[in-house]
């Protein structure tokens, strides 16, 4: 998996975000061990003008859930 291998190879942790609409993303970061840092509301436009939110997820190491 993409994951140990970074942390293998000297990262200390992995910063990602997610639409806050994709609550199917999310519940996958956070089985992964990613916990969530921050809710940014309206914080970008999509392609039709409409405003969005996301929610930014932070993962180090230690709390990595590898199911292999």
């Amino acid at each position: 998996m993409l994951i140990g291998w970074l942390f293998r190879n000297g990262y200390s942790k992995i910063v990602l975000d997610t639409n806050l609409k994709n609550t199917r993303a999310q519940h996958v970061y956070e089985s992964l061990g990613f916990r969530k840092v921050r809710t940014n509301i309206d914080s970008w436009s999509d392609q039709l003008g409409r405003l969005q939110s996301s929610v930014d997820y932070e993962l180090v190491e230690s709390d990595f859930n590898s199911y292999i």
